[in-house]
């Protein structure tokens, strides 16, 4: 099987999203909101389309019921040029669920029904294009009980063993021990991103610099801490740098940290040095969060770069 630059391992789940959601109702009440919209989501999906929309090629491994919410994401991943012949199905449970309240600031709320992620397992992981792929990318770790420390741990290692580019990017859980499931996975990693929510339950640490502090000397060569409106602090091979946001109308933060990665690892197939590619992830993020939806607003990466070079 022939594998994209990218093979994107991890969650995929339909969203809906609700905007503007500013108070939430009594219980037996009704509220309105004005506006809602249904797309892709779930962290390896919207990293894979970005990636396409960017530039490179990607595939999506995930797992999905037998249902139209799993026909949905597979029509609409093709239709984005994105590689679906790794995704699986079961009939244990429903494709996973996101309502996405957006309320009139941009801020978000989720309920979320994890469904199908919980059944994906690494027998449902294509090995073959995993080892012929440039970058593994785990996206949505923590909230994959069936694949997530010790199975993930073992696909990291054979990945790098076969010369591919390892990286991560969780997802927050609170329910989990976010600590016991990430430590097997940090010795097989080239690159791990979490966000500062999730880099506190990983690490127990409460400053970013802190969290790096724990998350180093493992032998990954980047680490960094997404830090929303704040920008990123990276680590890489013993050089900490910190990146601001760019200043932009926040219309829809949802993947926005999908949208980071995407540019991070669009900036390493590139072979530009870790401030180049961090700068390129915050943009790409940037450019996410002016549309309603995961990707919708990533542009192609001439556009990013412009956008760049105008700042």
């Amino acid at each position: 099987m022939s594998s994209p630059d990218v093979l994107c391992v991890g969650i995929a789940v339909v969203d809906v999203l609700g905007k503007p959601i500013d108070d939430v109702p009594a219980w037996d009440e009704l509220a309105t909101f004005d506006h809602v919209e249904q797309h892709t989501g779930g962290c390896a999906v919207n990293t894979a389309v970005d990636l396409v929309r960017l530039g490179v090629t990607s595939g999506v491994s995930a797992c999905v019921g037998v249902d139209g919410s799993g026909l949905y994401l597979r029509h609409e991943l093709e239709a984005a040029g994105v590689d679906a012949s790794s995704m699986v199905e079961t009939r244990d449970a429903a494709t996973s669920y996101t309502f996405v309240m957006i309320d009139s600031n941009g801020r978000r709320r989720y309920l979320h029904h994890v469904g199908a992620n919980a059944c994906f397992t690494l027998a449902g992981v294509p090995r073959e294009k995993v080892r012929g792929t440039r970058i593994l990318h785990m996206g949505g770790s923590l909230l994959m009980p069936a694949l997530d420390g010790a199975p993930t741990a073992e696909l990291l290692a054979d990945a790098q063993a076969h010369g591919v580019i390892t990286s991560m990017d969780t997802a927050f859980n609170p329910r989990v021990d976010a600590r016991a499931l990430i430590e097997p996975c940090l010795p097989h990693l080239d690159i791990l991103m979490p966000s500062i929510e999730e880099a506190r339950e990983i690490t127990g640490e409460t400053t970013p610099e802190a969290m790096l502090d724990a998350l180093d000397g493992h032998g990954i060569t980047t680490i960094g801490v997404k830090l929303g409106a704040e920008g990123c602090v990276l680590r890489h091979e013993g050089r900490t740098l910190r990146l601001p946001a760019y200043p932009v109308e926040v219309v829809d933060g949802s993947g926005a940290g999908d949208a980071f990665m995407a540019g991070f690892l669009y900036g390493r197939l590139q072979g530009w040095d870790v401030e180049d590619c961090a700068r390129m992830a915050t943009a790409t993020a940037a450019h996410c969060i002016q549309a309603i939806g995961c990707s919708a607003g990533v542009p192609p990466a001439r556009d990013v770069q412009s956008f760049m070079a105008s700042r």
